[in-house]
Order: structure tokens, then C-alpha cells, then sequence
């Protein structure tokens, strides 16, 4: 087995991995009768509707798009990778899987893809949300990234900058809405902890 076959096997593990945590999660607070994935759905303001369609649309994308971009790489116009770039590549994969994980156990019952006026949720602030307010979304940056490096073709890349950025909008959105729905304790805790790391 070549390097570049061993490479592209860790990083669809690691891509693997990471979408089964996402799955997983959703299917047990659905077994729990928690909607859990709300993009795009309930009562809120027309255009956050349609911006979490679109997020929705783009990261159920990202599945297909991030392993066509790894096993047919050279199918796609690509920069040169080095050694050095797919395995940072890949450690940053394993960080982001890593953040993602620990965010997704945290959060408990809590956790969503979207946020909702409807639903009940708790103000999460302890273990890995001590470092950061936003684990998940930093999970699926640091792994958008990393695979990117590992693989720098354009599909990856273009779909990185275009996740990154819609995630970084949907945080803003989520932000303003913890703070109608927690006040002042959120307020507190987005004053201690930084919005990323």
C-alpha cells in the first residue's frame, strides 16, 4: 500500500467517523422525541429560514462532496500536497473530530442543528464549552481545513471557505438568539469564553 492510499484511508476513517457521531446523535434524541436537526424549520424570521436551508443543503452536500473530493482526487484540478501538508491535514481532521465529539456529549439532550423559539433547551457552559462557545462548529471547521490540506483540491477548498463562512453566520444567528432566550447568564458567559478558541 502506497502513501497516498494510506492517507486517503485515514482521512475517509476520520471523515467517516465524524458523520457517524452527527448521525448517531440525531438518532438518539429522536429516539427521545427531540428534533434535533430544526435548520431551516420552525418559528423564526423568513430570511434566517432560508439562510438554514441553505446550511442545511450545503453541509448534507459537504458528505458526498468531501469523499468524492479524497478517493478521486486526481479526477479534480488540485495544488501540489506535500507530505508534511496531508498529515497536518490529517491531525487537524483528528482535532476537529475530536472537538466535535466532545461538544456533541456535552451539549447531552441539548444538543441541535439550528436553534428554535419552540424548543427547550439548557444554557451549556461546562467541559469543553468552558474553552469555547461554539466546539461543534469548531469540529466541523477544523475538519472542512484539514481536509482541504490533506487534499488541497478545488472542490475541497472551495467548499471549506464556503462551510467556514456559513458557519460563521449561523453563529451570529445562534448568538442573538441565546441571548433572548438566556439574558444576562448568557451575556456572562460570552464575556468569559471566546466565540471559537
Amino acid at each position: 500500500m502506497n502513501y497516498t492510499t494510506i492517507i486517503k484511508i485515514a482521512a475517509i476513517i476520520l471523515l467517516t467517523l465524524f458523520y457517524i457521531i452527527y448521525l448517531a446523535k440525531m438518532l438518539l434524541l429522536k429516539n427521545k422525541n427531540i428534533k434535533a436537526n430544526i435548520l431551516g424549520k420552525g418559528q423564526k424570521p423568513k430570511g434566517e429560514a432560508m439562510f438554514e436551508t441553505v446550511l442545511r443543503t450545503v453541509t448534507f452536500l459537504g458528505v458526498p462532496v468531501k469523499f468524492f473530493s479524497i478517493i478521486w482526487d486526481n479526477l479534480i484540478w488540485s495544488f501540489p500536497a506535500f507530505c508534511a501538508m496531508r498529515e497536518n491535514g490529517l491531525i487537524i481532521m483528528s482535532l476537529g473530530l475530536a472537538s466535535f465529539l466532545l461538544a456533541v456529549i456535552t451539549m447531552r439532550n441539548n444538543w441541535r442543528a439550528g436553534y428554535s423559539y419552540e424548543q427547550d433547551t439548557q444554557l451549556v457552559i461546562t467541559g469543553i464549552y468552558r474553552f469555547s462557545r461554539n466546539p461543534a462548529f469548531v469540529g466541523f471547521d477544523l475538519v472542512y481545513l484539514g481536509c482541504a490540506l490533506a487534499f488541497p483540491n478545488i472542490l475541497n477548498i472551495i467548499f471549506a471557505i464556503t462551510a467556514i463562512i456559513l458557519f460563521h453566520v449561523q453563529i451570529l444567528g445562534e448568538e442573538k438568539f441565546l441571548v433572548q432566550k438566556f439574558g444576562q447568564s448568557y451575556l456572562d458567559y460570552k464575556n468569559k469564553v471566546r466565540r471559537y478558541i
